[in-house]
């Protein structure tokens, strides 16, 4: 039997490595992932990141992940107008105490001539003591500002709330410069905020707000937020925008939505919307840290510090569970015109009662400094 010179063998070898190397490309190729089929954090690993393709389905879209979503209620469209911006505001359907306080606050006639429009997401529940449908939708009938959507009441669902008030901003003011996303538990000065957004230059490539960065998944199961391996597999999250807070376009937000068809579902809303998909769209994260605390307390301070002509320099800050404090301090806020500068910044001068409001559910209370 004869036997082939080794480099004949050799040359052979690699062109069946050849071969099959322009095969698996093809293979890849032929092979694009569709919707919902981009496994989450592919962006925290690697700087491929992914566009969806020309030929995409338009923005107006029957499928919400695995819902064939529709609202259940919605306020009428933007005015022209109303060219500043859309507040929409993550709600429950039990926080009638709440919506009412900013109601009182400022009506949605006051809010247009700011140049603003606001809108509380909600999602479905079981009537119940506190709230039922036709008590909802007779709210509805009454401020026009609700927006509910067939989904049920549940923090896991949130990232369904996020996207759906992002996506009726997207398709019923198209031409609002701004869309703000904003918690209802948290308490925002809307005087100075409308003035953040008439000296604000957003570029059309960003969102602002509260930039957080390098945090992990929880990983321990009794852990309010646990995430699993299975839901999210790496070991840090993008650098994300809080819910609490955030400004950015409303291009920016169709294209958000847009996104969101070609990703899978991811239960953590802020991680999911302003991190994973607004990483994947190159988005700029612009800190607004300097306008924000964590500690309701401070807004007390500001409250309490109008009354001796200081200005407050919070513009953003959690309620403490108190409902009516978005009504307090801004109605504090309103005789503040002429306040002057402080000394200090409030964090060093603030003494104020520590409160701690247990609400309907239970509460988790821990010891805190102010620095």
């Amino acid at each position: 039997m004869a036997f082939a010179p080794s480099h004949v063998k050799r040359a052979h070898l690699i062109l069946i490595v050849i071969v099959l190397a322009i095969l698996l490309l093809f293979s890849l190729n032929g092979n694009k992932p569709g919707p919902g089929e981009l496994e989450l954090g592919l962006e925290a690993e690697t700087e491929t990141l992914w566009r969806p393709p020309s030929q995409s389905k338009p923005l107006r879209h029957e499928k919400l992940f695995n819902l064939t979503f529709k609202y259940i209620l919605t306020p009428a469209p933007c005015l022209k107008s109303e060219t500043l911006a859309v507040v929409i505001v993550t709600s429950h359907r039990n926080n009638v105490e709440t919506r009412s306080a900013m109601r009182r606050t400022v009506s949605s006639g006051e809010l247009a001539k700011l140049g603003l429009k606001r809108a509380f997401l909600v999602g479905e529940s079981s009537d119940n003591i506190y709230m039922n449908q036709a008590a909802l939708v007779d709210e509805s009938h009454r401020f026009g500002d609700i927006i509910q959507g067939n989904f049920i009441e549940d923090y896991r669902n949130l990232t369904y709330k996020h996207l759906m008030g992002l996506r009726w901003v997207s398709e019923n003011c198209p031409t609002t410069q701004y869309v703000i996303k904003m918690d209802d538990d948290i308490v925002i000065n809307i005087g100075s905020t409308v003035q953040l957004l008439r000296n604000l230059t957003l570029p059309g490539d960003s969102i602002a707000g509260y930039v957080l960065r390098d945090l992990s998944p929880k990983r321990e199961p009794a852990n309010k937020w646990y995430v699993t391996p299975e839901e999210y597999r790496f070991g840090k999250y993008p650098s994300f925008v809080s819910g609490w807070f955030y400004i950015t376009r409303v291009s920016v937000a169709a294209r958000l939505v847009l996104l969101s068809h070609y990703f899978k579902y991811f239960w953590i809303d802020d991680v999911y919307v302003t991190g994973i998909l607004a990483k994947n769209l190159r988005l700029r994260l612009i800190d607004l840290k300097r306008y924000f605390t964590v500690f309701p307390e401070f807004l007390q301070c500001c409250i309490s510090d109008v009354k001796r002509n200081l200005e407050c320099d919070i513009l953003v800050g959690p309620n403490g569970g108190d409902s009516n404090l978005f009504f307090e301090f801004n109605e504090a806020m309103k005789v503040c015109g002429r306040c002057g500068k402080r000394d200090k910044p409030i964090n060093e001068t603030c003494v104020a009662e520590r409160k701690t409001n247990l609400g309907r559910g239970s509460g988790v209370i821990e010891n805190y400094n102010l620095h």
